[in-house]
């Protein structure tokens, strides 16, 4: 008898069951893509409207050296570009497109780039806004319809598709497990209304996941933006098996501040992917506020005996 309960807990120890990819926390960036806006364009939204100005002085280092420093959370914000057939990539029409890859092609082959060069790299996500709301003065972009979200679909297969934890895979919450879905990629349609409505037609089939709400038949990722106000509701999907992203930081207030309620609350919540515009050793506002990247068991839901590396 003492035998056996010796080798139960050597096997307790030993033979737990494989890590997966939902019991895993990181940090990402959130407009991943962004350059510092153009001097003029600065200056003259900050006297039009100061506020969103001082929201949008934020920017980002290439998209390979967010990986390199240990990102693994990404996000693209795209145009449909009905004329050409492809995807522009940039934050708000006219006035601030500066991106370290002009066209979504260019981001993706930077990213698999660095994937392939790293090929045991726990899995990567990817957002993404399709973008064409109306902003008053601006030019009105072209609308995401069933045609232009075919051609997304066709070109992220392109670049993609054979590293890819497609929604199809993990019907029921069954994640793979991390060493499974290293070197692969998962994609998320961070979209509502009526987009949202158009990409769930043959959702099986589709590349990227939707933030789609509790009870739906593709609900698997949320994106749940505020730990502060929703840190009960986030540690609830992410105990009952969802992915979740959500954010230390926003609009530039917690840097100018240096509040970190936000962004320990994001840890807190067992959010998976936490994205921060200030993973840097230095913000440019000097108050010290930083969200370190970082690769570790998740708090809500890791087995008691866990260990996650690269």
């Amino acid at each position: 008898m003492r035998t056996l309960l010796i080798l139960a807990a050597l096997c307790n120890a030993a033979c737990a069951a494989p890590l997966t990819i939902n019991q895993i926390q990181f940090v990402g960036s959130h407009n991943s893509y962004k350059k510092a806006m153009l001097e003029e364009n600065m200056a003259a939204l900050e006297q039009q409207n100061p506020a969103a100005a001082r929201s949008l002085a934020y920017e980002h280092v290439e998209l390979a050296a967010q990986l390199d420093l240990g990102l693994r959370k990404l996000e693209l914000d795209v145009f449909y570009d009905s004329s050409a057939g492809g995807f522009i990539v940039g934050h708000v029409q006219v006035i601030d497109m500066e991106s370290h890859c002009a066209m979504l092609s260019d981001c993706l082959a930077q990213i698999r780039a660095w994937s392939s060069a790293h090929p045991r790299h726990v899995p990567i996500w990817i957002s993404f806004n399709a973008k064409d709301q109306p902003i008053d003065g601006l030019p009105l972009p072209d609308t995401f319809d069933a045609r232009a979200f075919a051609l997304l679909d066709a070109e992220l297969e392109a670049a993609l598709g054979d590293v890819l934890i497609r929604p199809r895979d993990v019907q029921a919450l069954n994640w793979p497990t991390l060493e499974a879905a290293r070197g692969k990629f998962l994609l998320i349609l961070d979209e509502g209304g009526a987009k949202r409505e158009i990409y769930w037609e043959n959702w099986i089939s589709r590349p990227m996941f939707t933030n789609a709400p509790l009870g739906h038949e593709a609900a698997a990722v949320m994106i749940i933006n505020n730990p502060l106000e929703e840190g009960a509701r986030i540690a609830e999907m992410v105990e009952a098996g969802y992915l979740v992203r959500t954010r230390a930081d926003a609009d530039t207030v917690e840097a100018r501040s240096g509040d970190t309620a936000k962004r320990d609350a994001a840890f807190a919540s067992g959010a998976q992917a936490i994205s921060t515009d200030y993973y840097m050793d230095e913000n440019p506002f000097g108050t010290g506020y930083r969200v370190a990247p970082v690769l570790r068991c998740n708090p809500r839901n890791a087995p008691a005996r866990c260990e996650v590396t690269e």
